[in-house]
């Protein structure tokens, strides 16, 4: 990873908007001189003033027109993100003092956390804090964790890959325990002990395995060299609940996602089959933290004090 600190004096904010608004606009410099408000000759300009001071070329170029990152410019887009964002946290400082509990979290998170983990948490939060303006954005565990690196977003909540980016910090949030649900009077209920041999007889609604449910799930009847028949994959648990609902299989499911009443369905103990998983909060080593984002991680996790966070954070 490249070093910006050591070319900070060189460097304008001004150069830096320049390369983000053009990395955001799908190389398109002209939609990035609109952003900008300012001309493309002059986006152009500013971008090559950037890469002679800098000593290496940021974009890939194809005659006049640019059309991606080089690797070292993938690398320098995420510091700039970073810096960008920084920036614009130490510019509201003055103002977080005056407004007190006022401003915005973005928090990344899966489907099924976003639908039934943080539904009480975020209900209860926005009553609280009526001025922070909430941003609820879904994706993968894997583009969850690059937001938070990359400083997209304040606070991830997922299940964590195999790779942690470097200066992530994640704090335990909950457990996430698994059962199989299926139609009402699946034959399914009346198997005792439940096994993993039982279900595979069935077609199986499963969650696509970018999901940690689905990879789990998945592994577990490899593991016993076993190929149920797939009747769907889905990435949402609500469309998983309603296909089992209308008899198109049997599903292995978190347990987060069941609610109190599910007319069509009905639930079966299979966290002795399915191990279960850790929902983890990630934040940035070196992001700056608001008092009501210290209190949002303390509603996820209540274990999670101010020290106990700042703590985790420093070590």
């Amino acid at each position: 990873m490249i070093d910006l600190i050591h070319y900070w004096k060189v460097m304008t904010l001004q150069q830096l908007r320049c390369v983000l608004a053009v990395a955001d606009s799908g190389f398109g410099v002209s939609r990035a001189a609109t952003l900008l408000h300012t001309t493309q000759s002059n986006v152009s300009k500013t971008i090559r003033a950037l890469e002679r001071e800098l000593d290496f070329d940021v974009f890939v170029r194809r005659g006049n027109r640019l059309v991606a990152l080089t690797e070292t410019g993938r690398d320098a887009l995420v510091l700039i993100r970073r810096a960008l964002q920084d920036m614009k946290a130490l510019g509201s400082l003055a103002q977080a003092r005056e407004s007190g509990d006022s401003g915005s979290l973005r928090v990344g998170t899966t489907q099924v956390h976003a639908r039934y983990g943080l539904r009480e948490v975020l209900k209860r939060f926005a009553r609280d804090y009526p001025a922070v303006d909430l941003d609820i954005i879904q994706g993968t565990s894997g583009e969850i964790l690059a937001w938070v690196a990359e400083g997209v977003i304040d606070i991830g909540l997922c299940t964590l890959p195999a790779r942690v980016p470097e200066g992530v910090v994640a704090l335990k949030a909950y457990p996430i325990e698994r059962c199989l649900i299926v139609p009402r009077g699946h034959p399914l209920l009346k198997v005792r002990p439940l096994t993993v041999e039982a279900i595979a007889r069935y077609p199986l609604v499963r969650h696509d395995e970018s999901f940690n449910t689905g990879s789990i799930v998945q592994r577990e009847f490899q593991r016993r060299g076993l190929t149920p028949r797939i009747a769907l994959k889905a990435t949402d648990a609500s469309v998983i609940k309603a296909y089992v609902e209308s008899g198109l299989g049997v599903a292995v499911l978190q347990k987060l996602a069941i609610e109190p009443r599910e007319r069509g369905l009905q639930v079966i103990r299979a966290d002795h089959l399915f191990p279960s998983s850790m929902a983890m909060l990630s934040l940035r080593r070196d992001h700056f933290m608001r008092r009501y984002t210290y209190d949002f991680i303390r509603r996820v996790a209540p274990a999670w004090s101010r020290a106990a966070i700042d703590e985790a954070m420093a070590r």
